[in-house]
């Protein structure tokens, strides 16, 4: 049994107990919030440029997926008991069900990507130690104020990091998923 910290006390909930939380209709239409570590956390909010890229990436990828693998925007994605985040795009593994029976787990993510502008920080170290323990292959930071793609691969779930990291600024990237290989341009997410 864990002991309490009685100078800072903290009551974390599971994802369980979020779902029962949004089916009671405890949260407004426009709330968005994540669950990280038991800890509800206010997502900010979208504005045109964080939009526009997660559209411009949707349509990149859903175009050469279809039939091959799941392009999800802004889904629930479970890590672990207490986390459940909502990346701005998951590419995941076909299923029949279409994951209607449960929300995607790490185990059946392909590609995560983040669009980051305020939530940078965020990005980069908390969900970056989430994404890398549940063993998430590669995860994109798109950062909209620096305009660097950053690609993470080869996740350490024990170190709760990633091996590689490559950062950006122009060009051009690859992604190879379930046999398709889809490029994507520096120009395209990040115009003048």
């Amino acid at each position: 049994m864990a002991a309490l910290d009685l100078s800072n006390p903290i009551h974390r909930i599971s994802v369980e107990q979020f779902h029962r939380m949004i089916e009671a209709g405890c949260f407004g239409d426009g709330d968005r919030l994540e669950l990280i570590d038991g800890e509800m956390r206010d997502m900010p909010p979208i504005g045109p440029p964080h939009g526009g890229t997660t559209d411009t990436l949707t349509m990149t990828f859903a175009s050469q997926l279809v039939g091959k693998a799941i392009v999800r925007v802004q889904g629930a994605l479970v890590l672990d008991d207490g986390t459940e985040l909502y990346p701005d795009l998951s590419v995941l593994k076909c299923r029949d069900d279409y994951y209607r029976k449960g929300n995607p787990t790490g185990d059946d993510v392909l590609l995560v990507i983040e669009v980051a502008d305020s939530s940078l920080a965020l990005d980069l170290r908390t969900k970056l130690a989430k994404y890398a323990r549940a063993g998430i292959r590669r995860y994109w930071v798109v950062d909209l104020r620096h305009r660097t793609l950053h690609d993470h691969r080869d996740p350490d779930r024990f170190g709760r990091r990633y091996r590689q990291l490559h950062s950006v600024t122009a060009g051009e990237v690859s992604v190879d998923v379930e046999g398709a290989r889809i490029t994507v341009s520096m120009a395209q997410l990040f115009p003048d």
